[in-house]
């Protein structure tokens, strides 16, 4: 079996056991299994486990609110900083007990699973309403645990929210979800009835193409763009072979959502030349095929490349701390070569956001001194102790320990200096390190280029007790921020580290550093806030992607 044949393999086991979601496939038949699951707490559940367990409790039900609603909707476009977005996002999906005032407080829970939506992706979003108790108590809750399901192709989950809801069913929306999980289960006639009851509570022509489509076994419209998660489904099951574009102004976290889409990937049997396919490829395909090419263990050597290839793409999108903490476990197992060591750096990089400080030194002092020397290939053993031992020999035979393989260094340049001291910033402050006078003298250099990021990041550092030197005194005084920057209003983060309350100071912390995302005040600010809770780690958490977004740019 080739490897692309493997990995199809694997993909196909993959899709066999998760809910169809293509014309004709429907979906499994409904196994609802009714449990006891007691008072647990929408705030209880979550996916992720970083903050302790009184993120929430440690603050009041009545300040978490007002934070919330002052974070961007799962309507919009979403943040324009992902530094920012992730670290409200390391927090809305974190669980602990409901804050004061706030235990079985719906509204406030489908408020945290809105923004969370708002900062990522819908797939954390989903597999957070799947594990919260009571959702169909919430119609906002449920709608967002359908739409996310609709759109990642989790058509029983998504249709399983739109049956069990209790208060708010008539609803248009609901009645429009539950046509089309009507069609999915091949009951047209059903399903047209109910699309005809949503058609007359309210008109949505979007959703009537598409709807139109999939019963009448066409194609869906080009001209029509979905616009939410039910849309999306009804598109890609029409339409399961092309890539589906939603509307220009649907919501950021769709848009990201439809890039699974598209007609399948054919790759080469060769692995050069796949290589060479996926490098001609476009958007989400070519991501998918540079993903596969990283996976594969038959050539490392072209998983290097590829993964190359595909963080220097994540960088130029805005989103190489996200890729990077996906593949930087791969980088383990990537061998250090002349060719490799061309990606370096940026492998420097993936590595230590993804927690392998051990691979990312490894790879870091290899960019100073070089790759490992090459050991030439040989007809003949020729061991030191001047025994000979023929090539037509016993296949089994093996020379004895003094035989030294010949070998030759490869030519190497280290990267520019700059590049280095970045690498090395990185690391330290990824390990903690931000108090000596090494990293003093790494502080000193960055800020030789005194831009706002790099002045941005040294003053949130300087927060956390990093060394204030008197030129990053000076350099903070003399600088003059944007005009267009308006003021950082502080208090609210400041106030809530005050209180105590985890939860509501990182949402405050990043709030602040979206409106500000190159502002040595609002970093700083920030950065004192969180630890003001002792938050440290997330305060040089989101320093840390700062720089590494900076360096692989």
């Amino acid at each position: 079996m080739t490897w692309w044949n493997s990995l199809a393999a694997a993909a196909l086991a993959a899709a066999v056991s998760a809910p169809a979601f293509a014309q004709g496939g429907g979906r499994e038949p409904a196994d609802i299994q009714v449990a006891e699951l007691g008072d647990v707490d929408p705030f209880e559940v979550g996916v992720l486990d970083v903050l302790d367990d009184d993120v929430w409790s440690s603050g009041e039900a009545i300040a978490l609110r007002a934070v919330l609603e002052a974070l961007p909707d799962s309507e919009g476009a979403g943040w324009t900083s992902p530094v920012a977005a992730r670290l409200a996002e390391r927090a809305l999906l974190s669980s602990g007990q409901p804050p004061e005032n706030g235990r079985d407080a719906f509204a406030l829970a489908a408020l945290r699973a809105d923004r969370a939506l708002a900062a990522g992706r819908a797939e954390p979003v989903f597999n957070l309403l799947e594990r919260t108790p009571r959702v169909n108590e919430s119609p906002a809750l449920s709608r967002l645990l359908a739409e996310t399901g609709f759109a990642l192709g989790r058509l029983d989950a998504a249709c399983r929210a739109a049956d069990a809801l209790l208060e708010g069913r008539e609803a248009p929306y609901w009645l429009r979800a539950r046509a089309a999980c009507l069609a999915f289960d091949d009951n047209v006639r059903a399903a047209e009835l109910t699309a005809e009851l949503a058609r007359a509570s309210e008109a949505d022509a979007g959703f009537d193409a598409l709807f139109d489509a999939y019963t009448l076994d066409r194609p869906a419209p080009e001209d029509v763009r979905p616009d939410t998660g039910l849309e999306l489904a009804l598109a890609h099951a029409a339409s399961p072979d092309r890539a589906i574009i939603p509307a220009e102004d649907a919501p950021g976290w769709l848009h990201r959502a439809a890039e699974r889409t598209g007609p399948p990937i054919e790759l080469p049997e060769t692995l050069t030349e796949a290589l060479e396919a996926a490098a001609v490829m476009e958007g989400a395909e070519r991501d998918a095929a540079l993903g596969a090419l990283v996976h594969q263990d038959l050539d490392r050597t072209i998983a290097a490349e590829a993964l190359g290839m595909r963080l220097d793409d994540a960088a130029a999108a805005d989103r190489f701390v996200e890729v990077a903490r996906g593949y930087g476990p791969e980088i383990a197992s990537l061998p250090i070569t002349a060719d490799t060591l061309a990606h370096g750096p940026v492998y420097v990089l993936a590595a230590v956001l993804a927690g392998d400080l051990d691979t990312a030194r490894e790879w870091r002092e290899a960019l100073s001194e070089g790759p490992p020397p090459e050991v030439i290939e040989q007809t003949a053993p020729k061991p030191a102790s001047g025994a000979y031992y023929p090539a037509d020999g016993p296949s089994g035979l093996t020379p004895p320990e003094t035989f030294e393989p010949e070998t030759v260094e490869p030519e190497w340049t280290p990267p520019e200096a700059r590049v280095l001291v970045g690498l090395d910033y990185a690391l330290s402050i990824a390990e903690g390190d931000i108090a000596s006078g090494a990293f003093e003298a790494l502080l000193a250099a960055r800020i030789e280029t005194a831009s706002l990021p790099r002045l941005s990041q040294a003053a949130a550092l300087a927060a956390l007790g990093a060394p204030a030197s008197g030129e990053l005194r000076a350099a903070m005084t003399g600088g003059d921020r944007p005009e267009e920057a308006g003021m950082v209003i502080a208090a609210p983060a400041l106030l809530s580290a005050a209180a105590g309350a985890l939860g509501e100071t990182q949402l405050h912390a990043a709030r602040l550093i979206e409106a500000h995302p190159e502002d040595p005040e609002a970093y700083a600010a920030a950065a004192a806030a969180l630890r003001g809770v002792g938050l440290e780690a997330e305060a040089r958490r989101f320093i840390l992607e700062a720089v590494a977004e900076e360096e692989a740019g």
